[in-house]
């Protein structure tokens, strides 16, 4: 799309009048819906806070009862040690205190509040110092002399573990041993019965615990006579928290789990004792073991039957601050924190700890704290609704100013078009003059009227195009030039990188600074296609670190430029290069050229072939020498023969004879290998089985090596037939068996392996003698090396010659101590077959 001028100014006329005002409407509405969320968010944080701290309140007020209610537990005990040797003044101590219960009864669709005095104590206790009871109350009925027991075994108890006895008879006169909640624990459904909560579970079971108190006493002359001991009612603990109804100024019967809004009490180690749900209180099995708190591991059976009451220590997986709240009162502070129930109900819970250091409880010195739950969805409602008026308002006030932008914003575009066309309309027609003049129409000049500034401009317009015109026929003669000299460059340039890249050496060019500026083709087959201009050569040469360190040396003119060649090993391999240094520009100012030539495969070349032509020349000489020692050796042989049959009647000569002749069949033999070597048969090939040919000699050499002690095995491959001269092949397998028999004298294994690998056949001969030389290895398949001290010399060679007549390749593996693996592959392909016709 084309801007025009007149576009233009009516586009950015509009931007400055109606920018200001969208960026009005935008900070308005955002500002206003950001308002209202900081207002909502502001005031449910100032209600969660003063909620917090009335509920904190409470709580702490609550806590101070309990622990006052605790020490007058501990004022009746010391007062019940006096009475303790008059049964009837026990008795009336016992029933004088009693304390209101409030609780309900009925059924949950006839429900009836009751309001009753029980004794503050389940039992009261006196024992002799063995722990038999002499004295005994329990639940208002004093037990008969025939029924008092012994408590001093905890399994003789009322809850089966109770250690009060033993824990009491070891302190000192005055002393208090406080116990923790006891008392069996009350399941879900023990509780519940067919109801689905607590709120409606009116005749359930109830949890019956108590909390011992007990001290020693003792007679007038010190010694100890036995220990009295209340049993506190834990009814009497849950009146401090079950009528609490948070946001409520009267109490409650009984509170609603459901809502969140209630009260619990826990104790030091974390353990919950009062409770709407009866099994999160701690409690016993009937057997007096302590059931386990819920974790992140309770079973599901557990779960399912209320097996699991609650300690904050461990619920964590429930919601993290449970134990921070546990922890938060063993250090003494309260406080409140959001919280999530595991009915699911989001809520603000205060606490305060019970101070409270008598007996056990001296470790954190509370006995516990009070918990008072506030559901969060209830005491926010009145914030809801003021910030709902709120936005109400903010939404009156941004539609008025939303009606009052759109007003400016229709008419800001018409003054901006009447104002756009004034300024553009005496443009427009000197525009049209200027495209014209674009399009080649130089010779037309613009006629404007009038003495302003568009006739100035119209004037320098005519001006500037009789200028152009003059320029334009010069740089098209220029353009022509420089298309002609940019063709040429090009042309020659193209010319050069062919050349170059049609090079067969590596042709590189460094900065005076080793940085890499050029590279042809061959360079990047040789070094990799990853380098680019500006790459070290350090980098390039990583491979073959000669190359760099002379390269360096050039560089820095501590080598002269020319040629060398250069020997460096690279992968494992020894390659063989003619480098050549030179100079760009004076003295290297310009950086250097390096050219490198791989000769590898030329110097392997040249060492095969001067190999071949001293196993040519010593083929020559050996079939001479054979020829002229043959003929003497035939008639030396026979005149010994002769002569060794008519001295049958001298042993000693015979015998000498007998070795003479023994000396000339070795030479005869050895005669016959440099013939076999110098002038072998021709090669018939044939298609067959290499395995049969494998059988075969492995049939020689069996009885032999099971004679030697050598384990002889083959392992074969599955292969096709194909082209092969078999005469051959058994013997390049003789001479392989026999040299590895040769070389465990004192016995050992041999193992033939056949195999296929891709187009080639492969045979490998290992032996577990002791190895060869690793300075022996490179001279192996020469003619009359040998380390044997008997024998030519020739077996080697003979192999290495019928494996090229197959055109095919052996290599050998050995180290000291490990074995020797020869290993031959032969085509399987026509071409071994070709060759040896030729």
């Amino acid at each position: 799309m084309k801007w025009t001028l007149f576009a233009k100014i009516f586009v950015a006329m509009l931007l400055v009048s109606l920018l200001p005002l969208l960026l009005l409407a935008f900070f308005l509405g955002t500002g206003i819906s950001s308002t209202a969320d900081q207002l909502a968010s502001q005031l449910a944080a100032a209600i969660n806070m003063q909620v917090g701290r009335s509920l904190e309140h409470q709580a702490r007020e609550v806590a101070e009862d309990v622990g006052k209610f605790l020490r007058d537990c501990e004022a009746d005990l010391l007062l019940a040690v006096a009475l303790a040797d008059s049964p009837e003044s026990l008795t009336r101590f016992y029933e004088v205190r009693r304390e209101e219960v409030w609780h309900r009864s009925g059924t949950p669709d006839d429900l009836r509040e009751i309001k009753e005095k029980i004794p503050r104590y389940a039992s009261l206790e006196v024992t002799d110092r063995q722990g038999r009871q002499t004295f005994a109350i329990r639940y208002g009925r004093r037990i008969p002399e025939g029924e008092l027991r012994s408590i001093a075994d905890p399994a003789a108890t009322d809850f089966r573990s109770e250690e009060y006895f033993r824990r009491a008879a070891r302190l000192k006169r005055g002393e208090i041993y406080v116990s923790h909640v006891t008392g069996f624990h009350v399941g879900k459904k023990e509780q519940l019965g067919d109801e689905s909560d607590p709120e409606r579970a009116v005749g359930g079971a109830e949890f019956r615990g108590v909390v011992r108190f007990a001290t020693p006493r003792f007679d007038s002359r010190g010694r100890f006579a036995g220990i009295v001991a209340l049993g506190l009612d834990h009814r009497h603990l849950m009146e401090f928290t079950q009528h609490i109804l948070p946001g409520h100024v009267a109490p409650t019967v009984f509170p609603s789990y459901k809502s969140g809004n209630y009260a619990f009490m826990f104790d030091d180690e974390g353990w919950i004792i009062t409770h709407p749900k009866y099994w999160d209180i701690r409690g016993l099995d009937r057997q007096g073991r302590l059931i386990p708190p819920y974790s992140i591991r309770s079973s599901k059976s557990d779960v399912e039957a209320g097996r699991i009451p609650y300690n904050l220590d461990h619920a964590g997986f429930i919601h993290p601050n449970y134990p921070v709240v546990a922890a938060q009162v063993r250090a003494g502070r309260s406080g409140f924190v959001d919280v999530t129930n595991v009915g699911g109900a989001k809520k603000v819970m205060a606490f305060a700890p019970i101070v409270y250091s008598t007996g056990d409880y001296r470790r954190y010195g509370i006995f516990g704290a009070v918990t008072i739950g506030f559901q969060t969805d209830q005491f926010q409602g009145p914030a809801r609704v003021g910030v709902a008026l709120v936005r109400n308002s903010l939404r009156e006030q941004l539609h008025a100013s939303i009606l009052i932008i759109a007003l400016a914003a229709v008419l800001v575009p018409v003054c901006a078009l009447l104002i756009s066309r004034g300024i553009t309309r005496p443009l427009a027609l000197l525009t049209i003059q200027a495209h014209d003049l674009a399009l080649g129409e130089s010779t037309r000049q613009v006629e404007v009227s009038g003495n302003d500034e568009v006739r100035a401009l119209a004037d320098s317009f005519n001006r500037m195009a009789s200028e152009l015109e003059l320029r334009k026929r010069g740089l098209l003669n220029t353009l022509d030039q420089l298309q002609a000299s940019k063709a040429q460059i090009t042309a020659e340039k193209n010319f050069k990188a062919s050349i170059l890249e049609s090079i067969s050496s590596a042709i590189l060019t460094f900065s005076p600074d080793g940085l890499l500026s050029s590279i042809n083709g061959t360079g990047r087959s040789l070094f990799g296609d990853r380098w680019k201009e500006g790459d070290p050569a350090r980098g390039i040469f990583s491979a073959t670190p000669p190359l760099g360190d002379h390269l360096a040396q050039v560089l820095a003119g501590e080598r002269p430029f020319g040629r060398e060649s250069l020997e460096v090993v690279r992968d494992g391999e020894t390659r063989h290069y003619d480098v050549g240094y030179f100079p760009i520009a004076e003295e290297a100012g310009g950086g250097i050229t390096l050219t490198i030539r791989d000769e590898t495969e030329r110097e392997h070349l040249r060492e095969e072939m001067m190999r071949l032509d001293r196993l040519a020349s010593l083929g020559r000489l050996s079939a001479g020498i054979a020829h002229e020692v043959r003929n003497p050796l035939t008639g030396i042989s026979l005149l010994l023969d002769d002569l060794h049959d008519r001295m049958a009647e001298q042993p000693e000569n015979a015998g000498l004879i007998a070795r003479a002749l023994a000396e000339i069949d070795r030479v005869e033999r050895l005669i016959s290998s440099l013939l076999s070597y110098a002038a072998p048969p021709a090669s018939r090939f044939r298609v067959g089985d290499l395995s049969a040919v494998v059988q075969d000699v492995l049939l020689l050499f069996r009885k032999a090596c099971a004679h030697q002690g050598i384990e002889l095995s083959c392992q074969e491959g599955l292969l096709p037939s194909f082209s092969f001269d078999p005469e051959k092949l058994r013997q390049l397998l003789i001479n392989l068996l026999k040299n590895a028999q040769e070389a465990l004298p004192d016995g050992g294994a041999i193992r033939i392996v056949t195999a296929r690998e891709g187009d080639m056949a492969v045979i490998s001969v290992w032996d577990s003698g002791c190895g060869i030389p690793a300075e022996d290895l490179p001279h192996l398949f020469e003619p009359f090396f040998s380390r044997k001290g008997a024998g030519t010399g020739l077996g080697l060679s003979i192999v290495q010659r019928i494996v090229e007549e197959h055109g095919g390749e052996i290599e050998v593996e050995s180290a000291g101590g490990s074995g020797t693996t020869f290993t031959v592959r032969l085509p399987l392909t026509a071409a071994a077959s070709d060759m040896g016709d030729e």
